[in-house]
C-alpha cells in the first residue's frame, strides 16, 4: 500500500476490527484508507478530506547552551541550564533568605518559639531556593541516544526526569507548548512528548523556555533514529 504522512491524526487511531495501532506506513493518501497490519483489514478513514500537502518544517538551528555530540554509536545532545534568569532567582533568593534569617534570629532571641516554628515553612522554601539556583548554574541535562534506548540524566545536582525508553518503542516525538497565565502576564514552556507503540504518551523534557529548544531535540533525535516528522494533533508549531 502506498504510504503518506499527509494524516495529522494517525496516530491516534487503531483497527476497527482487532484494535491493533496504526503507524504511518498503514495509511493511503490517495485511497483515504488504512491497512490493518496484524490482520490486514482495509477501512476508511472517517471524516478525513483529501489531504493536503504537508510542508516539512525547516531544521531548528542549534540553540544557546546547547552541545552535540554524533558518532556511530549514539547521539549526545547536551543543554545547559544557565540563562540569564539565575541572576534574577539568585536575587530572589538572596532576599527571601535575609528576610528567613532576620524572622528566625528575632523569634530565637527572644524566646518566640512558635513564631520559629511557624517560619519553617519559610526556612524550607528558601532552602529549595538556594539549591535551585546551584542547578541553575552547574547543572546539564544530556540526551544520550542509541539505536538500543534514549537515556535523559540531568545533572550533576540530582533533579526529576531522569529516564530510560527502548528506542524501538518510539513511533514518533512531538513538542507541546504550554501556557501559564497570572494575572498581569502569562508564560510559555515547551515540552518533548513521545508516542510509544500501544499510543502510550511520556515526557522526554519538559520546563523548557524556548520552542527552538523542543524543536531541536526533537528534529535531532529523530534524525539519528531515521523517523519520519508526521504531524500530530496538539503539537507546537504546526
Amino acid at each position: 500500500m502506498e504510504t503518506s504522512s499527509h494524516t495529522p491524526s494517525l496516530l491516534e487511531l487503531k483497527c476497527k476490527n482487532c484494535g491493533a495501532q496504526l503507524s504511518p506506513v498503514d495509511y493511503s493518501a490517495q485511497l483515504m484508507a488504512a491497512r490493518c497490519p496484524q490482520c490486514h483489514t482495509l477501512f476508511a478513514i472517517a471524516g478525513m478530506n483529501h489531504p493536503s500537502r504537508v510542508i516539512p518544517r525547516p531544521e531548528v538551528t542549534m540553540p544557546k547552551n546547547f552541545q552535540i555530540e554524533p558518532n556511530i554509536h549514539f547521539l549526545k545532545i547536551t543543554r545547559r541550564w544557565f540563562g540569564y534568569h539565575a541572576y534574577l532567582i539568585l536575587f530572589f533568593a538572596i532576599c527571601w533568605n535575609s528576610f528567613v534569617i532576620v524572622w528566625q534570629t528575632i523569634a530565637i532571641s527572644s524566646g518566640q518559639w512558635s513564631m520559629s516554628l511557624f517560619g519553617m515553612l519559610h526556612t524550607g522554601v528558601g532552602l529549595f531556593l538556594i539549591y535551585f539556583v546551584v542547578a541553575l548554574f552547574i547543572n546539564s541535562t544530556v540526551f544520550k541516544t542509541s539505536q538500543h534506548e534514549i537515556v535523559v540524566k540531568s545533572g550533576p545536582l540530582p533533579w526529576k526526569g531522569n529516564l530510560t525508553i527502548p528506542s524501538g518503542e518510539i513511533v514518533q516525538l512531538y513538542c507541546v507548548e504550554k501556557i501559564s497565565h497570572r494575572k498581569n502576564s502569562s508564560s510559555a514552556h515547551y515540552r518533548v512528548e513521545a508516542v510509544l507503540q500501544g499510543n502510550s504518551r511520556k515526557t522526554i523534557v519538559s520546563g523548557l523556555t524556548d520552542a527552538d529548544q523542543a524543536l531541536f531535540i526533537e528534529q535531532q533525535i529523530e534524525k539519528y533514529l531515521n523517523l519520519t516528522d508526521v504531524p500530530v494533533v496538539g503539537e507546537h508549531g504546526r
